[in-house]
C-alpha cells in the first residue's frame, strides 16, 4: 500500500471510490496510450511488427453500442510459429458491441470460420475448427488446437493466411499480462460478436457470486469411441462419410465430433458459459469462460461453444460496421465516463494507485486505472493520467 500525495483530499472526500459505472464493453478495452508497437523475439517477425501499432487504437460509444478500432496485434511478444509460413499484418479492425446483448431464441447461430470475437487487446478470436475436414466432406472437422497446436507460439496464437494473428484457445500471453492466475475471479478477456463478455477460466463457485473462486469446467468430454461412424447427436453415418478409426495418427480429440456435451457435467452450458454474477456485472450477466483442465491445458470447446449464446451482430462477421456520427470517443483516464478527465476521475484513480497491484483482492474490478496495462497502478499510470488531466476533454 502507498499513500498518494497529489490531490489526495479528493480521494478522501470520495471515501472508497469505485471505478466507473460505464458499461464494461466500453471500458474493458486495452487502448494503446503510449504509441507502442508489436514485437517479437524473432528478428524477421519483429521487423514487421515494429511498424504496426499494438492493441486497441480507439473506442467510441453511443447510447447503445461501443465501437472498437484495432490492428489485431498485441503489445506482448508473439512468434515464431514453427511450420507456419504466414506473417501477421494490420487487420484494420472495426467491430461493434451492444451494451445490452440479447439472448438468442430458437436455433442459435453457429460460430463460423474467421473471427468470432475480439480479446480486449484487439486480437481476433477464432473457434475450435481449422477449416479442414476428413476427405473434405464436412462431417469430421479438424480440431485446430490439436492439429495446428505445434504452430502456436508461446502466447498460444498464430497468424492465418490473411495475416490475422488469432487464438483458438485461452490467450496465454494476455492472461499473463492481466495476472489471471486463479487468485481472484478472472478478468474480462474479450467479447464475442454476440456482445457477451468472455472471461478467463476462473469464476465464482456459485452463479450468485458466492462460494469463492474456482476453475470453471466445460460440460464437454471426449466420447468413448474407437471408430468414427456416428456423430455426437446419435446420427448414424453412411460408410462413405465415416471418419478414420481412432489411432496414433488420428487420436481422440483430433476432430470436433470426438467431443460430446453432457448437461451438468461441468459448470458451463453448451455455449461454454452461464448466467452469473461477476465483478464487472454485480447484477449478473451471461458470460463465456475460456476453459482449461486441471493441468492448465486448454479444454474443449476452449472459448465459445459450437454456437453463440446470443444474437450474432452480423455486421461484425460481414465487416460492414459503420460508426454513427454521434459516437463519442472514450478515453481510459475518464474513469467516470462523463467526457472529461477531472477531479472526479482522480478521486477514482487514487484508491487504485494506493492498492498498486491489479491482482490484489481489493483492487476495483477491471483494474481500469492501470492505464498502461502492465498489471499495476503506479507512477507510469499517474503520468498518463496527469497528461489526460491537463487535456481535460476526451477527443
Amino acid at each position: 500500500m502507498r499513500a498518494i500525495s497529489a490531490f489526495a483530499f479528493f480521494a478522501v472526500a470520495s471515501g472508497v471510490a469505485q471505478l466507473s459505472s460505464a458499461q464494461p464493453d466500453v471500458k474493458a478495452w486495452k487502448q494503446n496510450a503510449t504509441g507502442s508497437h508489436g514485437q517479437s523475439s524473432d528478428a524477421f517477425i519483429n521487423n514487421i511488427l515494429s511498424t504496426i501499432l499494438s492493441d486497441v487504437q480507439q473506442v467510441r460509444t453511443t447510447s447503445t453500442n461501443s465501437y472498437v478500432n484495432a490492428t489485431g496485434i498485441p503489445a506482448y511478444p508473439i512468434g515464431p510459429w514453427p511450420s507456419n509460413p504466414n506473417t501477421p499484418s494490420n487487420q484494420n479492425i472495426l467491430a461493434r458491441f451492444p451494451h445490452t446483448p440479447t439472448a438468442a431464441t430458437g436455433t442459435h447461430t453457429s460460430t463460423g470460420l474467421g473471427a468470432i470475437g475480439l480479446w480486449i487487446d484487439g486480437v481476433e478470436i477464432f473457434n475450435a475448427k481449422d477449416a479442414r475436414s476428413y476427405q473434405n466432406k464436412g462431417f469430421w472437422n479438424q480440431n485446430a488446437v490439436i492439429v495446428e497446436g505445434p504452430s502456436f507460439d508461446s502466447a498460444g496464437g498464430h497468424p492465418a493466411p490473411g495475416g490475422a494473428y488469432h487464438h483458438h484457445q485461452t490467450p496465454i500471453g494476455l492472461r499473463i499480462v492481466l495476472g489471471d492466475s486463479g487468485t481472484k475471479h478472472s478478468p474480462i478477456l474479450g467479447f464475442a460478436f454476440d456482445g457477451f463478455p468472455i472471461y478467463g477460466p476462473y469464476g465464482f463457485a456459485n452463479a450468485d457470486g458466492s462460494g469463492g473462486v474456482v476453475r470453471l469446467n466445460s460440460s464437454y468430454r471426449a466420447r468413448s469411441i474407437t471408430t468414427r461412424t456416428t456423430l455426437p447427436n446419435g446420427t448414424v453415418l453412411t460408410p462413405t462419410n465415416y471418419g478414420p478409426n481412432v489411432s496414433t495418427t488420428y487420436p481422440l480429440g483430433y476432430y470436433i465430433e470426438d467431443f460430446e456435451y453432457i448437461a451438468g457435467l461441468g459448470n458451463l452450458d453448451q455455449y461454454n458459459g452461464r448466467f452469473c454474477v461477476t465483478p464487472d456485472y454485480p447484477g449478473g450477466t451471461y458470460a463465456y469462460f475460456t476453459t482449461i483442465d486441471a493441468s492448465g491445458a486448454s479444454a474443449y470447446p476452449y472459448i465459445v461453444g459450437p454456437q453463440y449464446y446470443g444474437v450474432l451482430q452480423t455486421d461484425n462477421t460481414s465487416h460492414s460496421v459503420s460508426v454513427p456520427s454521434g459516437a463519442a470517443p472514450y478515453c481510459e483516464a475518464d474513469l467516470n465516463c462523463d467526457g472529461q478527465i477531472d477531479d472526479a476521475d482522480f478521486a477514482m484513480f487514487a484508491p487504485a494507485y494506493n492498492i498498486l497491484l491489479c491482482t490484489e483482492a481489493d483492487m476495483p474490478a477491471g483494474c481500469y486505472a492501470d492505464l498502461n496495462h502492465d498489471g499495476s497502478v503506479d507512477d507510469a499510470d499517474f503520468v498518463l493520467f496527469a497528461v489526460a488531466y491537463d487535456a481535460l476533454v476526451c477527443n
